[in-house]
């Protein structure tokens, strides 16, 4: 290593330490080297370097060999012979899958920290505790972020023991939000849920944000195999998929469809216009296979207008065109006994979603919308059939 000093350059290099101790070790090295005057011969500085070397480094003999002008090879050999260390770590007080989590990203991590130990005597330590504590954070950090490892060293008749336990960092997680959708179920049949999902996540209550982020994918496996297990999914056959947001007040969205039965009924209320004022809509599907490895439905609705008490049927087929949350197909409106190609996309909890209508005779009617709340989205929808073609609804998804 290379630096400028005040007055000359010095150039340290260090043999027989531990590699988070060599940067430490250099720099001292070179700082004390630097302020040597120039004037004596390089036997001379090496001798005063090795003397104020044995006294700053415990631990260690030191000896100094000179390299030429300011250049010097430093030897650092542990006095008291190879010591054995024991690394032990301190499980935080976590249950359930978190606990599971912590074990696994732990494995291997004590032998990993005795092999930056090995060889190195424990009065060492008294310079180099902080370097070896920021190197144990880096390592941490890859493995458990959002962790802090605090170190305790004690030593016993045969071995030094490094006892290491973890602290969680803030941002910590103080609640988890679980919320729900689906194009299969209402929502009224699956909003008991959430009461129970409560009590299912007091484990994660006090886990750091970032480690919590690192496991999101393993918390989302746990909510699903949760609600999977439920009587109520397991009847209707249906699957849930989830997806977990980590912060203080963390996400963990929940998509719940059936592979057999579509189901949805929903309440409407429209404004800035005349020719509608609410409605109540129910949709029955089911899943159908007339070609192989292709996602149909076969679905009747009923829509009832309260402003003037008709029910309007609409009976169709559609499908899925690879595009998951995509749905193509036709149905049959029993308001104008006219045939409807119809374009939708699924409607996403804090996502836009629209879907648009076609009728044979060229008339178009769509919408784009917003789901804000697993109970409630807003759309605004164009209907050229209506004399006040554009509408402002609210829905009640029920």
């Amino acid at each position: 290593m290379l630096a400028s000093g005040r007055a000359w350059a010095v150039s340290i290099t260090t043999d027989g330490l531990a590699e988070w101790q060599e940067e430490l070790a250099v720099q001292t090295l070179t700082a004390v080297a630097e302020s040597i005057p120039q004037s004596g011969g390089a036997e001379y500085r090496a001798e005063i370097l090795q003397t104020v070397a044995r006294r700053l480094f415990a631990g260690y003999r030191v000896t100094v060999t000179p390299r030429g002008k300011g250049a010097a090879v430093v030897r650092f050999d542990a006095q008291d012979g190879t010591l054995l260390w024991r690394v032990e770590l301190a499980t935080p007080s976590l249950r359930d899958m978190p606990l599971e989590w912590f074990g696994s990203d732990v494995e291997g991590f004590a032998s990993e920290i005795a092999s930056l130990l090995d060889g190195v005597p424990l009065e060492s330590l008294s310079w180099s505790d902080r370097a070896l504590q920021d190197k144990i954070n880096a390592l941490a950090a890859e493995r458990l972020p959002g962790w802090t490892p605090e170190m305790l060293i004690t030593r016993g008749e045969a071995e030094a023991v490094l006892s290491v336990s973890f602290v969680p960092q803030m941002p910590m997680i103080l609640a988890v939000n679980p919320s729900f959708t689906s194009t299969s179920l209402p929502t009224l049949f699956y909003g008991e849920f959430r009461e129970e999902l409560q009590g299912h996540y007091a484990p994660l209550v006090g886990l750091p944000v970032k480690w919590a982020a690192k496991h999101s994918r393993d918390l989302a496996e746990w909510t699903e195999d949760y609600i999977n297990e439920q009587m109520l999914v397991r009847r209707s056959n249906s699957s849930a998929e989830a997806s977990f947001q980590a912060s203080q007040i963390s996400n963990m969205n929940v998509k719940i469809d059936s592979r057999n039965y579509t189901i949805a009924a929903w309440a409407t209320i429209y404004a800035g216009t005349s020719d509608k004022s609410a409605e109540l809509g129910l949709h029955l599907g089911r899943k159908v296979e007339l070609i192989p490895d292709l996602d149909m439905e076969a679905y009747a609705e009923g829509i009832l207008g309260l402003q003037d008490w008709q029910i309007d049927g609409r009976f169709g087929l559609r499908f899925r065109p690879m595009v998951r949350s995509l749905w193509l197909g036709g149905e049959w409106d029993t308001e104008d006994e006219m045939w409807w190609g119809k374009l939708s996309l699924d409607a996403e909890l804090h996502k836009p979603y629209a879907w648009v209508r076609l009728r044979e005779d060229g008339i178009f009617n769509g919408a784009l919308g917003w789901r804000a709340t697993e109970y409630i989205s807003f759309e605004v929808e164009y209907d050229e059939r209506d004399g006040d073609r554009w509408s402002l609804k609210m829905i009640g998804n029920l």
